[in-house]
């Protein structure tokens, strides 16, 4: 009988393998918003610099003056290291009420096919409202 001997290309696949489990491999963006954000961030930080330079000297490293106001969530691209899902959103704070008549209204429901039966069951089910 012949004793297993290792080629080479076997013990090219091993080494392989030790290097690839040792590697983790990410696809992820390093700017992607998280709890814990690295030291060296391209965005400004969310904590206000304190400058001890006095108020008639400028430096560079002074905080540049924000079009939007830190209480707004939209202030930091970061969200401040925590993502905020159901805060206010300055598109959705005037919904029209034509936009709305126009996508739900009675003559909408009317005009389609399962329109007509939307309406169909909230009048067999008895509801006094039948579309907006």
């Amino acid at each position: 009988m012949r004793a297993f001997t290792s080629s080479p290309i076997t013990a090219l696949c091993r080494a392989s393998r030790a290097v690839s489990q040792a590697q983790t491999f990410t696809s992820l963006p390093t700017l992607r918003p998280s709890l814990a954000r690295p030291a060296g961030t391209v965005f400004r930080s969310s904590t206000p610099t304190v400058s001890l330079a006095p108020s008639g000297v400028t430096t560079a490293s002074e905080e540049v003056a924000d079009i939007v106001a830190k209480s707004a969530i939209s202030s930091s691209p970061m969200f401040g290291a925590t993502q905020i899902r159901c805060g206010p959103r300055a598109t959705l704070a005037r919904s029209s009420r034509l936009v709305r008549k126009r996508r739900h209204g009675f003559l909408s429901r009317v005009q389609t096919r399962t329109g007509r039966r939307t309406l169909q069951r909230r009048r067999t089910k008895g509801r006094h409202t039948l579309s907006n």
